[in-house]
C-alpha cells in the first residue's frame, strides 16, 4: 500500500496566499488613505515611550523598530503589506525618538521635597474650579529661591481677591510638593504632564491672598485670559 500524501501544508499555504492577496487588494483600493495613518504610527511610538520604564527600554524599542522597518524594506519590496508594516515600524521609532528629545529639551525645574513657605509670584493664568470651590493659579518667578520657576497653587474661592488676574503679582503662604507620580503602575501619572507643561510643583495656599501689583491693562495675554475666564464662568453658571 502506497503512503498517503498529506494535503495540510498545501492547504495552509493556499490559505496564507489567499489572505495576503486579500490584504494586498484592500491596501491597493485604500492606497490614497494610507498616508493618513502616518500620525497614528507617530502617536503609537510616543505612547510606547510613556509606557516603557527607562532609557534602556527606549533604546531597545527604537533599535527593534528600526530593524523591523529596514528588514521589511529589504525582504518584502514586492508586497505592499510588508512595506506598510515597515513604514509603521519606522514611524513608531521616529515617534519614540521625538518625544524622548522633547523630554530632554524641556528640562523642567522640579521641587525636590515638600515645603511650606511665604512668597510673592506673578500669575500666569487663573482657572476657577466651582465644583471644588477653589481657584487654581499658575505662578512663576517666585521670590523664594527654593521654589521652581513655574508651579501651580490652589486657593479657596473665598480667599481669591476680586481683581485677581493674569499678570498680577500676589503674596501668599502655601504648602508645595513635587508633582505626584502614579499611585499604582499604569495609573494616571501627573508628574509626566507637569514635566511637559513646565510645572515644577503643586500645592495649596492658606490664609490671606494679597495683590501686591495689579495686572497691566491692555496686554494681549491679559485680555485672552480674561476672555477665557469669562467663558468658563458663563459655562459654569449654566451647568447644574
Amino acid at each position: 500500500m502506497g503512503a498517503r500524501t498529506s494535503i495540510a501544508p498545501a492547504g495552509r499555504q493556499s490559505l496564507w496566499a489567499g489572505l495576503v492577496t486579500a490584504i494586498e487588494g484592500r491596501l491597493q483600493s485604500e492606497r490614497d488613505q494610507i498616508p493618513l495613518w502616518l500620525p497614528v504610527g507617530l502617536g503609537a511610538g510616543i505612547a510606547i515611550w510613556f509606557a516603557l520604564a527607562d532609557r534602556s527600554a527606549w533604546i531597545a524599542f527604537i533599535l527593534l523598530a528600526l530593524a523591523a522597518g529596514c528588514g521589511c524594506f529589504a525582504l518584502g519590496r514586492d508586497l505592499r503589506t510588508v512595506r506598510v508594516i515597515g513604514i509603521a515600524a519606522l514611524m513608531m521609532a521616529l515617534g519614540c525618538i521625538l518625544i524622548w528629545v522633547r523630554a530632554e529639551w524641556v528640562d523642567t525645574e522640579t521641587l525636590g521635597r515638600p515645603i511650606a513657605t511665604e512668597f510673592n509670584a506673578e500669575i500666569v493664568s487663573v482657572e476657577r474650579l466651582p465644583s471644588r470651590q477653589s481657584v487654581r493659579l499658575l505662578l512663576r518667578s517666585p521670590s523664594d529661591p527654593a521654589l521652581p520657576e513655574r508651579f501651580r497653587v490652589n486657593i479657596d474661592e473665598e480667599a481669591a481677591p476680586s481683581d485677581i488676574a493674569s499678570g498680577a503679582w500676589v503674596s501668599l503662604e502655601a504648602r508645595l510638593m513635587p508633582p505626584p507620580r502614579a499611585a499604582v503602575p499604569g495609573a494616571y501619572d501627573f508628574s509626566q504632564r507637569a514635566w511637559f507643561g513646565g510645572i515644577g510643583a503643586t500645592g495649596r495656599a492658606w490664609g490671606e491672598v494679597r495683590i501686591v501689583r495689579a495686572a497691566a491693562s491692555g496686554s494681549w495675554h491679559g485680555w485672552l485670559e480674561a476672555e477665557r475666564a469669562r467663558l468658563s464662568q458663563h459655562v459654569a453658571d449654566r451647568v447644574g
